[in-house]
């Protein structure tokens, strides 16, 4: 049986961990944003237009 040398990473302190660097731009976030506040937008509406065609 051959032995392989041990692999598992050494553990850092946390304050020395590479993290993921911040996005440069926020459109993303503000165009998903704005598609769900359209698609609520568009519920409200028909739910209303429903309303009115049931109720009068």
């Amino acid at each position: 049986m051959t032995q392989t040398p041990d692999t598992r990473p050494t553990r850092t302190p946390r304050s020395q961990r590479p993290t993921e660097p911040l996005p440069a731009s926020f459109k993303p976030l503000w165009r998903l944003m704005l598609a769900l506040a359209a698609l609520v937008a568009f519920v409200a509406v028909s739910a209303f237009i429903v309303d009115r065609m049931i109720y009068g």
